[in-house]
């Protein structure tokens, strides 16, 4: 029964990225009929690959949240294999799209001419490089903290000890709890995936500009390009960053209703927890949302600059 659950959901998995490549490209052929057809299959070229890059991500996923939380031996703590799987998936996702960057056509011909355009990965990547960057750099910060606030198993994190007024002491410890054999995995792949990224990204800005594409369409479609690789780069940091938010916020949480039903002062720690885990949900939800934003595809600005020009 449950081999079947996952041959079903991995079909659905690769029907559903497939119907939304033929809407996708419907949609786009009809917004662009007068671009002409070397754009128009620009488009459809890029929209191909970047739905073979999402379906191998999503069954890297499937197969990797199927896997038994226990996990393999050499695993530092269970669950592990589910917390590296965002930066397994933004791996494979960056190879394959930095694969697929191989497939465009190249120019034809002894003679090749192409507009002098300077082109950096800052530049290209933008505002959602700084924001993947940013969200980066929050994880790390995030998990080195959980790291050194864990109890000595690395699991569980540590309350008190705690004085009544009669003298008496307690102390406890709730998990689970992203502690160093969670973070050091982690903060390995959060490495290991901001490499990938900026080297994919990398690729797509040295591509040589196709050929019989305008300039604003073959910039529309470099654009393109890099948004959806940034899109689907957040969404694996922020559910990360949230997932991570949220785990250690059920634990802080926990650990301060424990002192509380024994008597003891929380310290806070109850909405801390709650913050915590209210902030993880904020992170992901808006790394959903800028994935989705993102796979839109980029209009040319020939319009604007023939507006300027008239003007």
């Amino acid at each position: 029964m449950f081999a079947s659950a996952v041959v079903v959901v991995a079909l659905v998995a690769v029907v559903l990225p497939a119907a939304l490549v033929g809407l996708v490209l419907w949609v786009v052929r009809r917004a662009h009929d007068a671009d002409g057809a070397p754009a128009r299959a620009a488009r459809r070229h890029e929209l191909v690959v970047s739905t073979v890059a999402t379906s191998a991500a999503v069954v890297c996923t499937i197969v990797l949240v199927a896997q038994p939380v226990v996990g393999p031996g050499w695993a530092p703590a269970p669950g592990t294999l589910q917390a590296v799987a965002p930066f397994a998936v933004a791996l494979v996702f960056c190879t394959v799209r930095a694969v697929g960057e191989q497939t465009w056509p190249r120019p034809g011909g002894q003679v090749r001419s192409a507009p002098l355009v300077r082109r950096t990965v800052r530049s290209l990547g933008g505002v959602r490089l700084r924001l993947a960057l940013a969200t980066a750099g929050g994880l790390g910060l995030v998990l080195i903290a959980c790291g050194l606030t864990a109890d000595p198993t690395g699991r569980a994190f540590p309350t008190g000890p705690a004085a009544f007024p009669d003298g008496g002491v307690v102390t406890g410890a709730s998990g689970p709890y992203p502690g160093w054999p969670y973070g050091v995995p982690m903060l390995l792949g959060l490495v290991v995936t901001v490499v990938a990224t900026l080297l994919t990204l990398r690729t797509i800005t040295r591509r040589p500009p196709l050929h019989g594409v305008p300039a604003p369409d073959d910039d529309a479609v470099r654009a393109t390009s890099a948004a959806r690789l940034l899109g689907a780069v957040q969404l694996c940091l922020g559910v990360a960053l949230g997932a991570t938010l949220a785990v250690a916020g059920n634990a802080v949480r926990v650990g301060g209703e424990g002192l509380a039903i024994n008597g003891a002062p929380t310290g806070g720690l109850v909405a801390l927890g709650v913050a915590l885990s209210l902030a993880g949900v904020a992170v992901a939800v808006a790394s959903v949302v800028t994935a989705i934003l993102a796979a839109w595809p980029r209009t040319p600005r020939r319009a604007a600059t023939s507006t300027l020009a008239a003007a």
